[in-house]
């Protein structure tokens, strides 16, 4: 059993893959204040609710954007495991160019992102990603990386509004009945949400333009769900993609390794 780690700015999602196949997937709050113990807690929990036992986990790979995380499921892998998980950087043969000024500096879950599209869908093919930041990247028909962009995510944009003025209070992210808001809230919630909508579909008309009309495009994270149910421009809702990305890049590496 493979397990893959998915650590995000907000969220941590913790995938089980047997043979290949995502078993299951189970989400919590990041919290860099966590030690490798309480995470390891948590990880027997999942396997508990499935009965599955921990010991039957033989790899592990991390796919991190918050440093702190990285150290502690690194910790949590070599202390409860005795294993030396896969850290997934842009320094890896992933079988994929990336074309980018410092390949290092590239999110490890964008790297993810990428590999699963193109793994899946071929190219040319734009990955959106709406998370805590909502990123867009390409790969063209070639297979290469040719570079993203990053955006405010939905909720840091919500975040903000709150922080940022006296009187605006926080709301739930969802689509008002109208666009127009009959209050403070729906206004709020017609800015953000239809707001991200048109910002998504302007983006994949203009990277479109730069690979073509007739690229793929891919939604994935936490809001993708939400947003492509409002799009013309979405074709596909990937909720997994940077766990499936963590397990091809480790079955990659680990077959290279036994060579």
């Amino acid at each position: 059993m493979l397990l893959t780690i998915d650590a995000g700015n907000t969220h941590s999602v913790f995938g089980f893959f047997l043979k290949g196949k995502l078993l299951f997937d189970r989400r919590m709050t990041s919290s860099p204040s966590r030690t490798e113990d309480e995470f390891w807690l948590h990880i027997k929990h999942f396997c508990d609710q499935m009965k599955i036992t921990p010991e039957g986990i033989q790899g592990v790979a991390i796919a991190s954007v918050v440093p702190e995380l990285t150290d502690v499921f690194t910790k949590m892998t070599k202390r409860y495991l005795k294993l030396q998980p896969t850290i997934i950087n842009g320094t890896l043969d992933i079988g994929i160019t990336i074309n980018y000024d410092d390949p290092k500096k590239l999110g490890a879950d964008r790297i993810c992102n990428i590999v699963a599209a193109h793994k899946k869908f071929g190219g040319p093919t734009i990955i959106a990603d709406f998370g805590t930041a909502t990123t867009y990247d390409v790969v063209s028909n070639k297979g290469e990386y040719l570079g993203g962009v990053i955006a405010p995510g939905l909720e840091t944009a919500a975040q903000e509004l709150y922080k940022r003025t006296a009187k605006l209070p926080k709301t739930d992210l969802q689509f008002p009945d109208s666009i127009l808001g009959k209050n403070t809230v729906t206004a709020i919630q017609s800015g953000v949400m239809y707001g991200a909508v048109d910002a998504a579909e302007g983006m994949i008309r203009r990277l479109r333009k730069l690979v073509g009309k007739y690229a793929t495009v891919v939604a994935t994270g936490g809001y993708a769900g939400i947003v492509a149910e409002m799009s013309n421009e979405i074709k596909y809702i990937e909720p997994n993609l940077v766990l499936e990305g963590a397990r091809l890049i480790y079955e990659r590496v680990s077959k290279k390794a036994k060579k």
